[in-house]
């Protein structure tokens, strides 16, 4: 088997994967920031607070997965957004 073709094969596939996982992250990580404000605007600021953090958790956990990629020693697998 040619083992150099399957590493490639294996990076172009996850590198799309995430790219799809990143996507309907960004849109989850929006409708979750837009409800924290819906919240604090209807007076429970807590909750609102909470789902703003959350959100943004969200939409940065792309970026983390990539960090933790590269810090693993695989740095040919990219996030394409």
């Amino acid at each position: 088997m040619n083992t150099p073709l399957l590493a490639a094969a294996l990076d172009g596939a996850l590198s799309e994967g995430l790219g799809i996982i990143a996507k309907f992250l960004y849109i989850i990580a929006v409708v979750v920031i837009a409800h924290g404000g819906w919240q604090v605007r209807s007076g429970n600021a807590d909750m609102g607070k909470m789902s703003i953090v959350g959100g943004l958790l969200l939409g940065l956990s792309v970026v983390i997965a990539e960090a933790l990629f590269n810090a693993g020693g695989l740095p040919t697998i990219t996030v394409g957004q």
